[in-house]
């Protein structure tokens, strides 16, 4: 449903942020999971944990796509496929494991508090992806497409032919 909603996504320019915020408040229905006394509470969470992530899904591949050299993007996005595709794994080996231990709640929970965490020292330890922004990304790769920001500088734009 929220593929549906996501044209706004496409004007976000504050990147970094929006993705932090998003991640956060993925981690923040993760923890509403862990307590939801109620089943409709629980899939109302779940369905926030997932507009969440998909915002979170689609500007960071925006932003490796602007942040990367040309010649870089490949491996980028292969290093990048490895994290997605594998984190995931991880932290259900790491919710299991606990609630085996502990209880799912406790598994949920503490792992919602994690994310929530892990975002706010992000933001504070690496300024530069908090402050991302993709009209800025865009001008210094020399993007070309139409509706992208003008250099400041008065040039034309590299690949594009002078008047």
């Amino acid at each position: 449903m929220s593929g549906l909603s996501s044209g706004w996504v496409t004007r976000v320019d504050r990147q970094g942020a929006v993705v932090l915020a998003a991640i956060a408040a993925w981690g923040v229905a993760i923890i509403g999971f862990g307590f939801a006394p109620a089943l409709w509470l629980a899939v109302f969470c779940l369905a926030v944990a997932g507009a969440a992530d998909m915002v979170s899904a689609v500007l960071r591949t925006s932003m490796l796509q602007l942040a990367a050299p040309e010649g870089m993007r490949g491996r980028m996005q292969g290093v990048f496929i490895v994290v997605v595709a594998g984190g995931p794994r991880l932290g259900d080996l790491r919710a299991g494991a606990l609630a085996t231990a502990t209880s799912v709640t406790v598994a949920m929970v503490s792992g919602g508090v994690v994310i929530v965490l892990a975002m706010i020292v992000v933001a504070l330890v690496v300024p530069s992806f908090w402050l991302f922004r993709a009209s800025r990304a865009a001008q210094e790769a020399g993007d070309t497409r139409p509706g992208s920001p003008a250099p400041e500088n008065g040039e034309d734009r590299p690949g594009t032919p002078a008047d």
